[in-house]
């Protein structure tokens, strides 16, 4: 297959896996300008019976329309054709550039409550959108979870929809659809692996991918309760007792008992963070401490590098863990706590120089940090403008959001936490509105 051109323009390049009778491949568009990458679905019939084909050709049309409405969502690859060839058919969709989730969950390495929470967000906003076009993704696992190198958001791939072909074509063929299974084992839940899924089946498998990453453990090794069959986790790792409590229903064995909508359990996290942020008495703050080790030049060049990595929050990162560091190391190993794995290897690769140069002169001038100015003063108004005006751009997670913002650096000025949150708007155009609205 490699090397082939299939409807004239797919160049096939690799073979990404495959069985039974669906294969995936990377391919190159010859037709665009810089051939640019994509991936295409095959389904192969396992037989040409004309009924049976035109049951195929009925099932792929109506999958390819529904990826085609999925497609319009920016955390899901677009569909950008579908043909039908010698009697197989074909599905192409963009190819997201990036690393798997699965390269990030390393054995034994433990992600911070705060990572695990921007994972939660990002993904159920994408499943409660999923949901919302009644469909249900069926095998939610870290390979399937994409961080898009450009921007590091999350972007959930592959639907399925191939493999939800075979199983309806299989039972078209006289199987019984009910032990067809899609999914992955470990990330299923027992009403998938029976197949019968339903919308949180999705949030279960989101929730074990969480569980995950904090105990730093594969799901087959976690146990179970012999006798209620919920799975016990908790005593593996430092978690607060409501984050504690979301993950533990996302992952109740009982469908009727989980949460029954990704919406539900966005709600539950926005509970969770207002609970730990109450109302916040912003002419209270401080000014951040001059206690740093680093010269005006290593703190300027030091931001630059976190700026490209991460974007405007790392003004407000910067400040918070230099504040009281006792040496450059430190810096570092702080900054990176607060990213995710590649990011972290990225920062350590480049910062490097900080480390030498501080080694060698230890003695370094302490950088004087800017004070914030009285207009710059966040108060509960301007709080609370920014939540309505950013919820009406992104949803209910703006007021999370906000309050995180506020509490990963309390001394964060007007302009920082509008540009903060502006990262959050995928929209460039209303991104830029919204900060010249608030900081007019």
């Amino acid at each position: 297959m490699l090397g082939n051109l299939l409807d004239g323009r797919y160049q096939v390049l690799q073979v990404l896996g495959g069985g039974g009778f669906g294969q995936t491949y990377i391919a190159r568009d010859t037709h665009r300008p810089g051939s640019p990458k994509c991936v295409v679905k095959h389904l192969k019939p396992v037989t040409h019976n004309p009924e049976f084909l035109e049951t195929a050709r009925r099932l792929f049309t109506s999958e390819a329309e529904i990826l085609e409405q999925l497609g319009h969502h920016d955390q899901i690859p677009r569909l950008l054709a579908y043909f039908e060839e010698q009697q197989e058919f074909f599905l192409v969709q963009e190819f997201i550039d990036g690393r798997s989730l699965a390269a990030e969950l390393l054995p034994g390495q433990r992600w911070t409550e705060d990572q695990v929470m921007q994972l939660l967000h990002q993904v159920l906003e994408v499943l409660k959108f999923i949901h919302s076009q009644n469909v249900i993704h069926r095998d939610i696992k870290p390979e399937n979870i994409i961080r898009r190198q450009v921007d590091s958001k999350l972007v959930l791939i592959d639907f399925g929809a191939v493999k939800q072909i075979q199983s309806q074509l299989l039972t078209a063929l006289g199987h019984m659809a009910t032990t067809i299974a899609i999914g992955t084992p470990g990330y299923m839940s027992t009403e998938q692996g029976r197949g019968k899924p339903r919308p949180n089946s999705d949030i279960y498998s989101l929730g074990i991918i969480c569980i995950q990453a904090l105990t730093g453990m594969h799901p087959r090794q976690l146990e179970e309760d012999l006798e209620t069959g919920e799975i016990v986790w908790q005593h593996l790792t430092n978690v607060s007792p409501g984050m504690a409590t979301v993950l533990s229903k996302m992952v109740l064995h009982h469908f009727r008992e989980r949460y029954q909508s990704a919406t539900d359990v966005l709600e539950a996290l926005r509970q969770i963070n207002t609970a730990i942020n109450p109302v916040i008495q912003a002419p209270h703050l401080t000014q951040p401490s001059q206690n740093t080790i680093l010269s005006q030049e290593q703190y300027n060049r030091l931001e630059n590098i976190l700026l490209e990595i991460v974007g405007p929050v790392a003004r407000t990162l910067l400040r918070k863990v230099t504040a009281s560091a006792p040496n450059s190391q430190t810096i570092i190993d702080n900054l990176a706590h607060h990213l995710p794995g590649h990011q972290q290897i990225e920062l350590k690769k480049r910062t490097t120089f900080l480390i030498e140069e501080t080694q060698v002169n230890p003695a370094s001038q302490p950088v004087n940090l800017p004070a914030t100015s009285s207009s710059q003063i966040i108060n509960d108004s301007f709080i609370r403008q920014c939540e309505r005006d950013l919820a009406e751009l992104i949803g209910p997670i703006a007021a999370f959001l906000v309050q995180k913002a506020i509490k990963t650096s309390p001394q964060i000025s007007r302009t920082e936490l509008v540009q903060t949150l502006a990262v959050h708007i995928t929209d460039p155009q209303k991104a830029q509105q919204f900060q010249q609205r608030l900081l007019a």
